[in-house]
């Protein structure tokens, strides 16, 4: 007894490891697709860090074309403002007959015809004193004469704002000579000198100082700083632009240039996604070949074998195993084997039908055998002179008799049920009322009360025997008393632990006349019987009867 918890929970962890192990499961699918993806997951990242470098180079060189346009853009840009300084150093190098006003107004006139660009000319000295002036036009105010004169850079650009610009060349000249020339340009003059550029690739924008004056920059766009930068500028709903802004050589002009990013073709697409998508064709691929020659034959196979299992002897796996050799040898191997086991399963049961067929044979011939020998018994008994000749002979008879009637109900047996007590009972019952009287013993009314049960072969003798006991005891006893007729019921009923015999008659009296103790035959008889049933003969001198239990036959299926 104290061993049995151990058991259990022995068992109880059994069951919870089987449990995890259960849950710890995966399908072959799961595990191959998990098995794939490791294995082609260094293809993969390669796949994506060749895509990544592929998009990064694609940006870089974009960024590389900006810059590239915004160089080209702005070396026209500086060509175009260096032929105006040309002019003017020209100018100031031609400085004979400046001093005389006749002179001054030809040269200043010629020189405005020759620079479309300007709008006025002065010539100063190098003290920034005028020498020299076109007539009309913006001109400069003698403060800012001397200031131009004064700077070290020998070409110089003033923008104070406005309208229009200042343009400077200076040099070191002799006493009295003109040192200093500046012409008056404006903006718009500017703009239609410089608008050459707008049929360049993309958009240009020129500034001057914070102001652009040719072109439309960029929404949000700023003055370009002193250094050059480029950028990508993502567009809302439309195509992502390259920005390049930066100072040009003259200050205080500025460029800023507009390339529009390049649309990726098809064809480069495909090339840097080509290592991804193939990493993920190997994936698929590769997932589907094992589906389709292990996975669903395993899986079109182990329904099979489990319907080979819930009965159908006739399921075969050929036809399910796939086309690969190795799954068609396996369902060979299996349909070979279920073939074996069907062949013998069919020889363990002719075997097993001509067992049962012999042993009820046996039965047969054992039940004719016993039927002769009662007879012989009963003629026998009718030449006796002896009242207890006849009924020691009667008793013979009445046991033979019980072993014929079980030999006929045991070749009468189901497989399934086992041999039918309620039958087996009545037939008992009928021939004791025939073999009593003959024993001038009493006339017996035997009433039965049966449930339909049955019982095994092995409980059907010592039944039969304890039953034709008690019944033969009783008319004994009744006989004895001087009685000529005599009652017994007999009960057979179910109950929670099996079945229940009971026999009831008033012959039996007060006392238990077969109790173990008791040394007569019959109490012998009987309680050996009742050891046999592994039951326990128990006796109720109100009403009086004898109960005893015995085991039922479990039925199959």
């Amino acid at each position: 007894m104290a061993e049995k918890p151990e058991i259990h929970g022995s068992r109880q962890d059994s069951g919870q490891s089987s449990g995890q192990s259960s849950r710890a499961r995966r399908s072959l699918s799961f595990q191959l697709a998990v098995a794939l993806t490791l294995a082609l997951l260094p293809i993969g990242i390669l796949a994506a860090v060749l895509a990544a470098d592929g998009i990064r180079s694609a940006r870089e060189a974009e960024l590389v074309r900006a810059e590239n346009q915004f160089r080209a853009t702005a070396r026209v840009v500086d060509d175009l403002l260096s032929v105006d300084f040309l002019v003017l150093r020209a100018l100031l190098r031609n400085e004979s007959g400046l001093h005389e006003g006749r002179t001054c107004n030809a040269e200043a006139a010629n020189a405005l015809d020759d620079a479309e660009t300007f709008d006025a000319i002065v010539w100063a000295d190098g003290l920034g004193r005028p020498i020299c002036e076109s007539r009309g036009g913006i001109k400069p105010s003698a403060a800012e004469l001397t200031r131009l004169a004064a700077e070290s850079e020998r070409e110089h650009l003033i923008w104070p704002g406005g309208d229009h610009v200042f343009f400077a060349v200076r040099e070191e000249p002799e006493t009295g000579k003109p040192g200093l020339v500046v012409a008056t340009a404006s903006v718009s003059r500017l703009k239609a000198r410089l608008r050459e550029i707008a049929a360049m690739e993309g958009a240009a924008t020129v500034w001057l100082g914070d102001k652009p004056i040719l072109g439309n920059p960029p929404d949000d766009a700023a003055a370009p700083g002193g250094l050059l930068t480029v950028r990508r500028l993502a567009e809302s709903g439309g195509r992502d632009q390259v920005v390049a802004a930066g100072p040009l050589s003259i200050a205080p002009f500025a460029l800023t240039t507009v390339v529009p990013a390049t649309r990726l073709a098809v064809a480069d697409v495909l090339a840097i996604a080509a290592p991804s998508l193939m990493w993920i064709a190997a994936l698929l691929i590769g997932w589907m070949v094992v589906r389709r020659f292990v996975v669903r034959p395993l899986q079109n196979m182990a329904s099979g074998v489990r319907a080979y299992g819930a009965g159908d002897n006739l399921v075969r796996l050929s036809g399910r195993a796939g086309r690969t050799d190795e799954m068609q040898a396996f369902a060979e191997t299996f349909d070979t084997m279920a073939q074996d086991m069907a062949e013998a399963r069919h020889e363990v049961d002719a075997a097993l039908s001509e067992q049962r067929r012999l042993t009820r044979e046996v039965h047969h011939r054992v039940k004719n055998n016993l039927q002769i020998i009662a007879s012989l018994i009963s003629i026998q008994a009718r030449e006796a002179d002896g009242a207890d000749v006849a009924r020691a002979y009667a008793s013979i008879q009445m046991r033979v008799g019980a072993l014929s009637i079980v030999h006929r109900w045991l070749y009468e047996e189901s497989e399934a049920q086992g041999v039918d007590f309620t039958a087996l009972t009545h037939d008992l019952c009928a021939s004791l009322q025939q073999i009593i009287p003959s024993a001038k013993l009493v006339e017996p009314r035997i009433n039965t009360h049966l449930e339909r049960l049955h019982i095994s072969q092995d409980a059907a003798v010592p039944l039969a025997f304890l039953i034709t006991e008690v019944i033969a005891f009783a008319a004994r006893l009744a006989a004895a008393e001087g009685r000529e007729k005599m009652v017994i019921d007999i009960h057979v009923r179910r109950t929670e632990t099996g079945g229940e015999l009971q026999i009831c008659s008033d012959a039996f009296g007060e006392d238990d006349p077969l109790a173990p103790t008791e040394t007569r035959a019959a109490a012998r008889i009987v309680n050996g019987m009742v050891r046999q049933l592994r039951g326990h003969l128990n006796f109720d001198a109100d009403v009086p009867c004898y109960t005893v239990g015995f085991p039922l036959k479990p039925r199959v299926g």
